[in-house]
């Protein structure tokens, strides 16, 4: 199995890390990526990936990371690609946040589109993240002459969201807030995603799958995920996970 989204580099497992990974074996996660969201953290992620065996990292500047030079950032982000090229497997996470007000909108657009233009010239796959922006998203990249490979992770949208997603050949992740009561529209779009779209994450430390909500997320609890899918699409945990994992492995090119 493969958490495709982790952000083990955060304070929040400073006092654990080595357990954390330790429980995650024992579950059966045998690859954990790790999510960059800004120069910082995507050196630390790809510092990981470099320590710890089926470890990789991607590297981008998320939407809501204030940028007081984006021609640096971003030459920063690309430098950081193209002299780790083993351990870093896609540009991201990067996307739209409309949520949080840190950066304006133009701001995010501004910072977006040239690493999808990086992306494509580096040959990578992108990892987007957008919360409550998934409209405007869709309709920029329907915009661009040419998009690259890539995720939607911890997918927010209903079955119509995932449509448009999937007609442009993107994979659709999803996270434990699946799991939630509340969630019966991201519930309702899981059940339209073709089992070879589909990815597997925890976006540790965050989103925990239920019974944890309200804790810290950790890659362990990718298999919670799993399990409530397999149900909701009728499918056995196995073949759930045999799929994302195949996704996974493809859509990024993972080395055994």
């Amino acid at each position: 199995m493969i958490d495709s989204h982790a952000h083990l580099y955060l304070e929040e497992f400073d006092e654990d890390r080595e357990a954390v990974i330790e429980r995650a074996r024992a579950a059966g996660i045998e690859t954990i990526i790790n999510i960059g969201i800004d120069v910082e953290t995507s050196s630390q992620a790809i510092g990981m990936a470099r320590g710890e065996d089926g470890f990789f990292a991607s590297a981008g500047i998320h939407p809501q990371s204030p940028v007081a030079d984006p021609q640096a950032a971003l030459a920063a982000i690309r430098e950081l690609i193209e002299t780790n090229p083993e351990e870093t497997v896609a540009v991201g996470e990067i996307g739209l946040d409309y949520y949080w007000d840190t950066v304006p909108p133009e701001a995010q657009s501004a910072i977006l589109q040239p690493q999808l233009d990086l992306a494509l010239e580096l040959g990578l796959p992108v990892i987007f993240h957008c919360r409550e922006a998934i409209s405007t998203l869709l309709e920029l990249l329907e915009a661009r002459d040419s998009v690259p490979p890539g995720v939607f992770h911890c997918f927010e949208g209903g079955p119509l969201e995932a449509e448009r997603g999937l007609a442009l050949d993107f994979h659709i992740s999803f996270a434990g807030n699946v799991t939630y009561k509340n969630a019966e529209r991201l519930q309702q779009a899981a059940g339209t995603v073709p089992l070879d779209r589909l990815l597997l994450e925890t976006d540790s430390p965050y989103l925990p799958p239920h019974p944890h909500r309200g804790k810290r997320n950790e890659p362990a609890y990718t298999t919670l995920t799993c399990d409530f899918l397999a149900v909701l699409m009728n499918l056995s945990p196995r073949e759930v996970d045999e799929a994302a994992t195949e996704n996974t492995r493809r859509l990024f090119r993972l080395t055994e």
